[in-house]
């Protein structure tokens, strides 16, 4: 065996030196903290698991290290069961207390700490507030406001009450103890509800139905949108069954309770069906305004002014279409719900059924003429009148006078007419314009002077006078419209137009004791102008 052989021999058979355990006399075996701190003193070396093994702790140093692990986990324990038994301690303390525990809220009001003898008064004040609540019922899309006391809602405290002294005391400590957590957070807040009287709340439903009930609708115009809006059904209220809805709202505080509804059948008269697809009325084509007076001494004529203008609100007129307007407006008889009003009949201004309507016609002559509708038919005045300038007005008697008109152009448009604020409006509506300008001319060919006449009259002085109308020159004149696209004028339509005078009357005296005439001045004559352009 060679010299090395031998030698690695006998260093792996050679017994290792065993480790003192103490040291000698003077001195003592080092404590942990310090062996700790010469660690980190050291410097860092890479061990084997063996020579871990070999280091480790002696026994002695081990026990010491565990002793002081389990003394701190007895101490937290013992933390841990102390708390648990105060809040447990806490717990079955008030288990039994009579008082509303902290935090709590009875319909909004914090009433912890209080007696439950005095929740009764509290709870009645909460109730009293809440009756009056508006409460909003909702049937589809339409609402109406009411409150729950007008519904038949009757106080129900009593479980309430009970609910809120219950809080944090029902049994279960891990329960109870997350309910106090959240009462003393704010987050529990116990709402008073109510009952119902069912006949009374019935009544109420019955009451309101006109206000949330819809009719079934036909097609239609929305003028102020400037769009045709589809037929639609209508709406029903189902009292009965709505008593439920109103029962569960009412006992939870609810703002709004949504009704039992249900659909009407469609209306069976639908005249814009057929054609809605057909109709645009985004564009005015033409318009046309007249003033009134708007004061009581015209409420009668007022009134006619406005039957006539719903007549032919939302009239169509199809592609190449006629129409008349006594035809469209109808007889203007009391029947049909006209009034007396004053009207000019032979010359004169006079009360006649129906007196006014003829401001209608000439509104609407205007914008059909500015909107480029076909003129079939028209007659001016025998006088000219105040409201609209001379050229553009059209008399209408019903039965023996009409005004008519024609939809010229490949697309329908639709009359839209108001009167309100004073003011008559026609607008003739279309998909587009078909002119870029229209044009109104008008010049004065001749003035005609007026005849005087005199009547007698017995209640007044002999000598004295009094003028029973006044006389008016009448005039011809000559109506042109120029319809222009661009700059040129494609088209140019002329009329001559005769406006007869009117005669003054003169009531003359022939009784020597009548009364004397009130000392008026009539009022002052003006010609029209001799030209008049307007253009639209």
């Amino acid at each position: 065996m060679s010299d090395a052989k031998q030698g690695h021999e006998r260093a792996r058979t050679r017994p290792r030196p065993r480790r003192a355990r103490a040291v000698d006399a003077g001195r003592t075996e080092r404590a942990p903290a310090v062996a700790a701190a010469d660690a980190v003193a050291s410097p860092a070396v890479e061990v084997s698991p063996e020579a871990a093994l070999e280091g480790s702790p002696k026994p002695r140093r081990r026990g010491i290290v565990r002793a002081f692990a389990v003394a701190e986990t007895l101490a937290m324990l013992a933390a841990g069961v102390g708390v648990a038994a105060v809040l447990v301690g806490d717990y079955r303390a008030t288990i039994d207390d009579s008082r509303v525990l902290p935090g709590v809220r009875l319909g909004g009001v914090d009433v912890g700490g209080r007696e439950a003898d005095e929740l009764g008064e509290l709870a009645a004040k909460v109730v009293a507030g809440g009756l009056e609540r508006p409460l909003e019922l909702r049937a589809g899309d339409a609402t109406t406001m009411t409150t729950a006391r007008q519904l038949g809602a009757l106080p129900s405290p009593d479980a309430a009450i009970a609910a809120t002294l219950a809080v944090g005391r029902s049994g279960d400590v891990l329960a109870d103890l997350q309910a106090r957590a959240a009462a003393e957070r704010g987050d529990v807040d116990i709402a008073v509800g109510y009952r119902f009287d069912e006949k009374r709340a019935l009544d109420r439903l019955l009451e309101l139905a006109p206000a949330v009930e819809r009719p079934s609708l036909p097609t239609r115009f929305d003028f102020d949108a400037r769009r045709v809006l589809p037929a639609t059904p209508g709406t029903s209220l189902l009292a009965f069954d709505s008593l439920s809805t109103v029962a569960v709202g009412l006992a939870s505080g609810a703002k709004a309770i949504d009704l039992v509804v249900t659909p009407r059948p469609p209306v069976d008269d639908d005249p814009l069906a057929e054609i809605a697809g057909s109709l645009d009325i985004s564009e005015v084509l033409g318009t046309f305004s007249t003033r009134y007076k708007a004061d009581n001494d015209h409420f009668d004529r007022n009134h006619n002014l406005k039957l006539g203008a719903t007549a032919l609100n939302g009239k169509v007129l199809l592609p190449g279409e006629a129409m008349s307007f006594n035809d469209v407006v109808g007889d203007r008889s009391p029947e049909m719900g006209y009034r007396y009003a004053p009207g000019i009949t032979a010359g004169e201004l006079v009360d006649v059924v129906g007196g006014g309507i003829c401001q209608i016609s000439s509104t609407l002559y205007g914008a059909a003429f500015f909107g480029g509708l076909e003129l079939v038919h028209s007659r001016p005045h025998s006088r000219p009148s105040s409201y609209v300038d001379m050229g553009l007005d059209s008399t209408v008697v019903y039965g023996a006078i009409d005004m008519k008109l024609k939809n010229p152009f490949d697309y329908p448009v639709v009359l839209h007419t108001a009167v309100s604020g004073g003011e008559v409006t026609v607008e003739v509506l279309g998909p587009k314009r078909p002119y870029d300008r229209v044009a109104f001319e008008r010049e004065l060919e001749e003035v005609i002077p007026y005849r005087t006449v005199y009547r007698d009259d017995p209640k007044l002085r002999v000598g004295a006078t009094a003028i029973a109308q006044q006389g008016k020159r009448g005039f011809k004149v000559t109506r042109k419209r120029l319809l222009y696209r661009g700059d040129d004028v494609v088209d140019t339509e002329s009329w001559d137009l005769n406006y007869p005078p009117t005669t003054e009357i003169i009531r003359r005296g022939t009784n020597p004791n009548g009364a004397l005439p009130e000392g008026k001045t009539p009022a002052k004559l003006r010609d029209p102008a001799p030209q008049l352009r307007i253009v639209q």
